[in-house]
């Protein structure tokens, strides 16, 4: 009888160990299935139209991650440093397998009325832009503005209308549409940037 109840509790208690383990197991799954980056709110939704003349939004981009950036092509300063750490990251995304399947980069222009389409093209070919991936955008000034104040991009024209005062910002977008991660000039790094892509990447299959 007593070797019953020492079963009986050996049986039960390792059950109960084996139970625990596998909550366990779920709660770890589930903390790496959300990342180590904060959800800093939900990505505004936009279309635009890319350099092939087809219609990209962001709802439908759900699925994958994003790296989201604006730029005018007259930019003279913090637009080529940008576009530099893009094709940079792009190159390693490449590497990697992810660029266009899993990860896109995302280009948009806040001087639609002198960045027409041909002109992007040739600026995104200067920095070796992968198109299938890299989506460089445009839409009419009037929904650009729009998009830039849902943003919370500034944009201010200099005098002679040359150059655009402008929010330096490059967001990082999970395949949940939420905003994970912000950069601007200072902090543009590639490394780091790939990085913070791949825990994302990492647990995109990661689905409770």
């Amino acid at each position: 009888m007593k070797n019953q109840k020492w079963w009986n509790l050996t049986f039960y208690g390792t059950i109960s160990v084996v139970g625990l383990g596998v909550i366990g197991g779920l709660v770890y799954m589930w903390k790496e299935a959300t990342g180590t980056l904060p959800v800093a709110g939900q990505a505004p939704a936009f279309t635009a139209t890319n350099v092939n003349g087809q219609s990209v939004s962001l709802n439908k981009l759900q699925g994958k991650v994003v790296l989201m950036t604006w730029y005018y092509t007259h930019c003279t300063d913090a637009c080529p440093l940008t576009m530099y750490r893009f094709e940079q990251v792009q190159q390693q995304l490449e590497k990697q397998g992810v660029f266009a399947k899993k990860v896109v980069l995302i280009a948009m222009t806040l001087d639609p009325n002198r960045d027409t389409m041909p002109v992007i093209r040739q600026y995104g070919e200067h920095f070796h832009a992968n198109f299938s991936g890299w989506y460089f955008l445009r839409t009419n000034e009037s929904q650009t503005l729009k998009i830039l104040n849902a943003w919370g991009i500034q944009a201010k024209p200099s005098t002679d209308k040359e150059f655009i005062e402008h929010t330096s910002k490059t967001v990082l977008i999970d395949e949940y549409g939420n905003i994970r991660a912000e950069y601007n000039t200072a902090n543009l790094n590639p490394q780091t940037i790939t990085a913070n892509i791949d825990s994302l990447v990492s647990r995109m299959n990661w689905k409770l």
